[in-house]
């Protein structure tokens, strides 16, 4: 069975995961640490757990979400994973930051594997899903940990709302379409751990999300 730890960072409330198995394998979900402090924050847990770091999954490309994956990677010889269509996001991160107000003190370093849709992630005996989920930004996708019953929407779906999608890249149509056709076709029962925010369920939103409630 897999676990989790959530940190939150980042002058945007980003929510960070560590997902990892009993062996000790582990993914880094999004690290949006920015500061030292928030780094060692993440350090300190992998490595007071003796976690074995395989690789940082990006759910998508928007500078909060990957302002962390420098130092990350550097401390841990690890790769950074995405989808393809990431990659315009991730060469954009600095006008991203200066427009948001953000201080992003070099470039992200662009992603060194592609993540494709049904792909599975192999934590020890445990798996890990992606679910393409365009429509927030290009290239957006959500990880299903179908045992546990957890589903990782980063910036697609949130707690009563869904993500922006004025951004370049962002759809409101293709988002409403991901969500209903590909996360609201999971179990009632699966908990959601959005980019922002609070967890939700599936079921929930299905019954009182306001943007996409069937």
């Amino acid at each position: 069975m897999l676990s989790f730890e959530t940190f939150v960072f980042n002058p945007f409330s980003e929510n960070t995961y560590i997902i990892y198995s009993a062996t000790g394998e582990c993914i880094i979900v999004d690290p949006g640490c920015a500061t030292s402090a928030e780094e060692e924050r993440l350090f300190g847990f992998i490595d007071s757990h003796r976690l074995k770091p395989l690789m940082i999954v990006n759910t998508h490309g928007h500078v909060d979400h990957v302002v962390g994956n420098n130092a990350v990677k550097h401390r841990y010889g690890i790769p950074v994973v995405a989808h393809p269509d990431t990659k315009a996001d991730f060469t954009q991160a600095k006008r991203q930051a200066v427009w948001l107000g953000f201080h992003l003190a070099g470039d992200i370093d662009l992603p060194d594997k592609e993540l494709s849709d049904d792909e599975e992630i192999r934590l020890g005996d445990d798996i890990v899903e992606v679910i393409c989920t365009p429509g927030h930004a290009r290239g957006s996708v959500s990880l299903y940990a179908p045992v546990e019953g957890w589903v990782f929407t980063g910036d697609a779906l949130f707690n009563r709302s869904i993500g922006r999608t004025d951004l370049p890249g962002g759809d409101y149509a293709t988002l409403r379409e991901s969500i209903r056709t590909r996360l609201f076709s999971l179990p009632d029962n699966t908990e959601v751990y959005c980019g922002h925010g609070d967890a939700t369920t599936i079921g929930e939103e299905k019954d009182f999300n306001p943007y996409v409630a069937l």
